[in-house]
C-alpha cells in the first residue's frame, strides 16, 4: 500500500532546507543502525554456532523467537540474536536504499528550482512513501 502526503512551502528553499534536514537525519540513523548490526555480529556467530550443535545433537531445527501479534503490530521479546540482527537488517537496508533515493531527488529538485529561478515561489510537495515525487511551483 502506498502512503501519499502532501506540504506546501512558502518558498522552494523551505522545501531545500527540509529535504537537507531529512537526508541527515536519515544519515545519522543508518549510521546508528549500521554499528548497531556490527556490535550484534559476535554474539549472531556464537548464537549460529550453537544453534547448529543443538542441531547436530538433538536432530530438530533450532527455535525461533515467535513475536506477539497485537492488531496487526508484531512484538518481540527479548528475541535471539539471530532474530534481532534479521530485523535491523531489513531496517539498514530499507534506509540506505531510500537514503540513496532522497540524495538523487535533492539533486535533481535542487538543480530545476536553482536554473528555473523558482527559489523565491510557493512550492507543494507530493510525497509517496516518504519520498518527493511532484512539485506543484505556484505564484
Amino acid at each position: 500500500m502506498d502512503i501519499y502526503s502532501a506540504k506546501t512551502f512558502s518558498d522552494a528553499g523551505q522545501f531545500l532546507s527540509e529535504l537537507d534536514a531529512q537526508i541527515k537525519q536519515l544519515e545519522d540513523l543508518v549510521k546508528a543502525v549500521g554499528a548497531e548490526l556490527e556490535g550484534l555480529k559476535p554474539s549472531l556467530e556464537r548464537y549460529r554456532r550453537l544453534q547448529e550443535l543443538l542441531k547436530r545433537f538433538s536432530g530438530g531445527s533450532g527455535e525461533r523467537s515467535a513475536p506477539l501479534e497485537i492488531t496487526g503490530l508484531q512484538l518481540y521479546v527479548d528475541p535471539n540474536p539471530m532474530v534481532r540482527y534479521e530485523i535491523l537488517e531489513e531496517s539498514y537496508r530499507h534506509m540506505v536504499d531510500l537514503l540513496s533515493v532522497l540524495k538523487k531527488v535533492r539533486e535533481v529538485a535542487q538543480s530545476v528550482i536553482r536554473e528555473g529561478g523558482l527559489e523565491s515561489l510557493r512550492i507543494t510537495v507530493q510525497y509517496k512513501n516518504g519520498v518527493p515525487v511532484k512539485l506543484i511551483v505556484t505564484g
